[in-house]
């Protein structure tokens, strides 16, 4: 190739705005209609593409639908305060930061986790997993440091902010309070970390 020949890739670039267009149309079907009438067909229909546009970025159905929910999401990163409790509020508030219209998507999927194993797979790897993973870096490096026991079951102590934030979208359809997370990181996370 010389010089003044330029590197084509196939086909046409990925227009962003048709990501977006498709990723918010899955939100909506979420809401309106929950997972199982969150179809290919209807996303393609809102979002004015067509189906083959739908598969060329994603696979299958449940990737889609973790994707349109990762999309609402805020990214986390392991916090260093200075102390223990700031880091674990600073990682745990993550769970109180669900709008509305995230808190009613993440209800329409959590509902068909327990009978759609790919969507279950998929959606703990994609969204419940990176966080939890901070927690769990949180309080390992805290242990590292002294702070907190060494004995401690750091898995499931990470889990319980987690679990009760999932508990409130899948029954109430809305987030955990802020106050809420900050009880239950002093008065359950912090003397299960500190206890003998």
């Amino acid at each position: 190739m010389s010089a003044g020949e330029v590197i084509r890739t196939a086909g046409r670039p990925r227009d962003p705005g048709v990501e977006a267009s498709i990723l918010t149309a899955v939100q909506d079907l979420l809401i309106e209609n929950g997972y199982p009438g969150t179809t290919i067909a209807a996303v393609a229909h809102r979002a004015h593409c067509g189906r083959s546009a739908i598969y060329r970025r994603w696979e299958t159905k449940a990737e889609l639908v973790v994707a349109a929910v990762r999309a609402l999401q805020i990214a986390t990163e392991a916090p260093d305060t200075g102390t223990l409790r700031g880091d674990l509020l600073a990682a745990a508030l993550h769970f109180a930061e669900a709008d509305e219209r995230t808190a009613g998507v993440l209800a329409s999927i959590l509902s068909e986790i327990g009978r759609d194993e790919e969507l279950r797979e998929v959606a703990y790897r994609v969204i419940g997993g990176p966080p939890v993973a901070v927690l769990t870096s949180v309080i390992e490096r805290w242990r590292d440091r002294g702070e907190v026991r060494v004995d401690a079951p750091v898995a499931v102590i990470a889990g319980i902010v987690p679990t009760a934030a999932f508990g409130s979208v899948s029954l109430r359809r809305r987030a955990l309070e802020p106050a809420a997370v900050t009880e239950l990181v002093d008065q359950v996370i912090l003397p299960a970390l500190r206890s003998g």
